[in-house]
């Protein structure tokens, strides 16, 4: 298990005793009033922060991206992309300002805190004026934070892997190795040391300050940073560091700039945490878009499919089926309608007289109820049977009618077998059983009185 990092500077200086000052009487008044109390909760996340948490954040940019964006885009009219990178530099500003010691404590309502600040922003790029000023960092420890952030970056994808998690994650060596694959925590150790290296290798050619003391010591500085010297190596150096002054100027330079390299490490994990998810979110976006059009223009195609299966359904019908649709519509054309019994011939036979009252009224169904309630000797023969075949035509019943018309037909004596003979010709038509239909139309032409003969001599000449 690899010691915990110690600082590499020494007792460089003998220890000042301060005396105790006198203290005003009406200062004493301030010792005793009341202290806000802080929440531990909200300290600790600040303590978590910075020391390589970043769920708050991540977790709070996750769940206010969209709110965000629809707030921005109500309030200031800003587009969703631009609300999305002012919410992503509010939060790394968030993240300078606790790790720098700017905020003392972590707001006991973040959302506020942020969208108050993102309000300034966007208020300032609408009206075109200056943000107000913040408290900033010296200029040189600003620049130099921001060299150090920009040589970062350029560094080779190992080298930044390994700097990330030794100075921001705070992984030792043997979890270094874990996390990244080396053999062992030697190999970790050799490639933390190369990574170091070629920063501050860059930085030096960048003219930052102190990093050529520092390369000059780099190797005997970081093993004691690391805690890889022996007692005795360890009472050598701490007796170097107090008669050589450029090896003490490289002790602190280096404490420096792993300060700034902590900083800048957590600082580039928080943006590319960020924009990882604004990534996922758009592929998400995207492949739910194309779920959806993939399933309208599976909708399309099932419309068109079932659209052609029906046109191809009603071609078919009106290929198959004109005559049947033309016979349907010429029969009707000749039907003769029929007015019933008259009054003076169902004088004093209720039953009789309701069934032709219904007839004429139309009610099909209740008339031949009615007619069949009659007595069998209440009614000719001919003249029952002609009306329930008429009745039956009338309700589109052909094939029941045809027996009743046929049977009438066959009475030479009866005043109805030439009517009934024109009928047995519409109902073999409406069956479409036309050599039968031009057989009884014919004989009613020649044996059935005005009007039925002159129908039936014109139904003739539309079935020829």
């Amino acid at each position: 298990m690899t010691p915990a990092p110690r600082p590499c500077a020494g007792p460089l200086l003998p220890i000042r005793r301060e005396w105790p000052v006198a203290i005003p009487p009406s200062s004493f008044l301030i010792l005793f009033l009341p202290r806000p109390t802080v929440s531990p909760f909200l300290s600790e996340q600040l303590a978590r922060l910075r020391t390589g948490t970043l769920t708050p954040l991540t977790d709070f940019y996750a769940q206010q991206r969209d709110v965000f964006a629809r707030w921005a885009r109500r309030q200031f009219g800003t587009p969703a992309d631009q609300a999305y990178d002012v919410l992503r530099h509010q939060l790394l500003d968030f993240y300078d300002e606790a790790t720098d010691g700017r905020l003392s404590r972590w707001p006991a309502d973040l959302k506020a805190y942020l969208y108050g600040a993102a309000r300034q922003q966007l208020t300032a790029v609408n009206t075109n004026t200056l943000l107000p000023e913040q408290q900033p960092l010296p200029e040189s420890e600003a620049a130099r934070r921001q060299l150090v952030l920009r040589t970062l970056v350029q560094l080779p994808t190992d080298s930044q892997l390994v700097l990330h998690q030794f100075y921001f994650r705070g992984s030792n060596f043997e979890t270094l190795a874990g996390k990244l694959g080396y053999a062992n925590a030697s190999v970790a150790r050799r490639q933390k040391s190369d990574a170091l290296r070629k920063l501050y290798e860059a930085l030096n050619r960048a003219g930052a300050g102190g990093t050529a003391e520092l390369l000059a010591h780099l190797t005997e500085v970081e093993r004691a940073a690391d805690a890889r010297m022996s007692e005795s190596e360890q009472e050598e150096f701490d007796a170097q560091l107090l008669v050589d002054g450029e090896l003490r100027q490289a002790c602190l330079a280096y404490e420096q700039y792993s300060a700034d390299l902590r900083w800048a490490a957590g600082r580039e994990n928080l943006r590319l945490r960020l924009e990882s998810l604004d990534r996922r979110v758009a592929q998400r976006t995207a492949a739910q878009l194309r779920i959806r059009r993939r399933q309208q223009r599976q909708r399309l195609r099932i419309g068109l499919l079932a659209a052609a299966v029906l046109a191809l359904l009603i071609a078919a019908a009106v290929l198959l089926l004109p005559r049947r649709s033309a016979s349907d519509r010429a029969w009707r054309s000749f039907d003769v309608a029929d007015p019933g019994l008259s009054a003076a011939l169902t004088d004093g036979r209720p039953l009789l007289t309701q069934s032709m009252e219904q007839y004429r009224q139309g009610s099909y169904p209740a008339a031949l109820h009615t007619l069949r309630r009659l007595p069998s000797q209440a009614l000719g023969q001919d003249t029952f049977l002609y009306y329930n075949g008429l009745m039956l035509l009338r309700q589109e019943q052909p094939e029941q009618a045809e027996s009743y018309f046929e049977r009438v037909s066959r009475m030479p004596s009866s005043a109805l077998a030439g009517p009934a003979q024109f009928y047995l010709g519409l109902v073999y038509w409406q069956q479409q059983k036309l050599p039968e239909a031009r057989q009884a139309l014919q004989r009613a032409a020649r044996q059935a009185t005005d009007p039925h003969r002159t129908k039936a001599r014109e139904a003739l000449q539309n079935l020829r």
